[in-house]
């Protein structure tokens, strides 16, 4: 008896749920509707990963993550977070300088680099120096990644400098009013292609922010991220979280999906 020809979008739709498992085990995304859509409109690029063989430095799986991945950022995004953040900074600023040490954030899952940037230019407000200032921001997504390398403030969710405040427009746009980053910002910044899932990369943090990032993955995979954001925080730091995240376990709340890790 002849065999029934094979279904294209039957072996299509087969294919995507093998790969929406992998990216699962590779990178602790949840599976949703927004992924589904991510992966219909990236057919050719599902085609050509290997489930059995998910890396995210294979060129294939590096495409399709950065298809896949959501690179929604700006300027002073949440401007009650990031108005109780720019009030948390100087104390602790002033402790790394008291303590003869530089001070560290991460933006861990940093798109384009607007959280970054923010973040750099309230430290900055606060100090008014560069020195010892370190920046990093971590994602998965390449061209985001290059944007961010480049200090390009990205033009999307509207006017760019939106929601900045008056007094950090100086480290964020030009003396036309044209979003730019400050010269002395560039050298506070650094970004890194990181998965989140196999860890930091860093340690001896002072502030972390990790915002819409979580919601998108697995409950296994958010705990794992969590835990490494606690642990690579120092005595007296701070994480924020988005405001749909759950409250991490030890940490004090400071308001504004803010914490505080316990000093030693």
């Amino acid at each position: 008896m002849a065999r029934a020809p094979a279904d294209p979008a039957a072996i299509a739709a087969a294919r995507e749920a093998a790969v929406a498992a992998a990216l699962e085990s590779l990178a602790g995304l949840a599976p949703s509707s927004v992924l589904s859509a991510r992966l219909r409109r990236a057919a050719p690029l599902v085609a050509a990963c290997d489930p059995a063989a998910a890396d995210v430095a294979d060129p294939a799986w590096a495409a399709l993550l950065d298809a896949v991945t959501v690179q929604e950022t700006r300027l002073y995004r949440h401007p009650s977070q990031a108005d109780r953040a720019g009030a948390l900074l100087p104390p602790i600023l002033r402790r790394a300088r008291e303590a003869g040490r530089g001070f560290r954030i991460l933006s861990a899952g940093c798109a384009t680099g607007e959280e970054a940037f923010t973040l750099a230019a309230q430290a900055m407000h606060a100090e008014a120096s560069a020195s010892g200032l370190e920046v990093l921001g971590l994602d998965l997504c390449r061209p985001a990644l290059a944007s961010a390398a480049q200090g390009v403030i990205a033009p999307g969710l509207g006017d760019p400098l939106g929601l900045v405040p008056a007094e950090l427009r100086p480290w964020l746009a030009d003396a036309e009013g044209s979003p730019r980053l400050h010269p002395a910002l560039h050298r506070s910044l650094e970004f890194r292609r990181a998965n989140l899932l196999e860890g930091l990369g860093a340690t001896g943090l002072d502030v972390i922010f990790c915002r819409n990032v979580l919601i998108y993955l697995t409950d296994t995979a958010r705990a794992r991220v969590v835990d490494s954001l606690i642990a690579a925080l120092r005595p007296g730091g701070l994480l924020a979280l988005g405001p749909s995240d759950r409250p991490p376990a030890g940490l004090e709340s400071l308001g504004e999906a803010i914490w505080r890790k316990p000093d030693a």
